[in-house]
């Protein structure tokens, strides 16, 4: 069995009446580690909640259908309880005919009550942390920019780019991981990495 990308554990959540100095003593209010075969269900019964039955029909997942994420980038956050309150996977994709590999970001989810309390931003750079640390040049997304901003990520280097469907320019967003990696990338970028066999495509998301 593969080992687990490194995990995070994170104090309490915002709304916590618990001194600074006190977090060290009482139990992480959210853990970050690799996900599991066994987080399939919970996983998508968050997408469900979070993003409603419209997510399926998002350009994105015309890249994301029918493949498994990159090796080593899929995330979950789980509670203290041990159940799945936040979820982010990245995906390999190549970026036009003949551009660079990249990776595409998403979704990314939290549980909706749990909206505010650090889980997104600690799933955000801890992914982005690993697709450094694999090597990886590139990351993209869809979203807003104004969230993904803190991130690095920004709409100057997709000008040239293009998503598989309808899509709004301005919210396809990049961060470069190393310096000049997406020189030269230009074109509509399509779905690359490893794919799924038989059941297992119902459930990518």
């Amino acid at each position: 069995m593969a080992a687990l990308a490194p995990s995070l554990a994170h104090g309490a959540l915002a709304g916590s009446r618990s001194a600074p100095d006190e977090g060290a003593a009482q139990a992480p209010a959210f853990v970050i580690v690799g996900e599991g075969a066994g987080d399939v269900v919970a996983r998508e019964s968050l997408l469900d909640r979070a993003m409603g039955p419209k997510r399926r029909k998002k350009s994105s997942e015309r890249l994301r259908r029918g493949r498994r994420p990159s090796e080593g980038l899929a995330f979950v956050a789980r509670d203290a309880s041990g159940a799945v309150v936040g979820t982010v996977r990245l995906w390999d994709v190549k970026l036009g005919e003949s551009g660079p590999a990249g990776l595409l970001l998403g979704p990314l989810a939290v549980e909706p009550g749990l909206k505010g309390g650090g889980i997104g931003s600690a799933l955000m750079h801890h992914a982005i942390a690993e697709a450094a640390r694999l090597g990886h040049g590139a990351v993209l997304l869809v979203g807003d920019a104004p969230y993904y901003g803190r991130f690095g990520f920004s709409a100057e280097r997709t000008g040239a780019l293009a998503m598989p469907g309808p899509y709004e320019r301005h919210r396809l967003l990049a961060l470069e991981l190393k310096d000049g990696a997406l020189d030269g990338a230009k074109g509509t970028i399509k779905a690359a990495g490893r794919k799924l066999k038989g059941q297992a495509i119902e459930f990518v998301a």
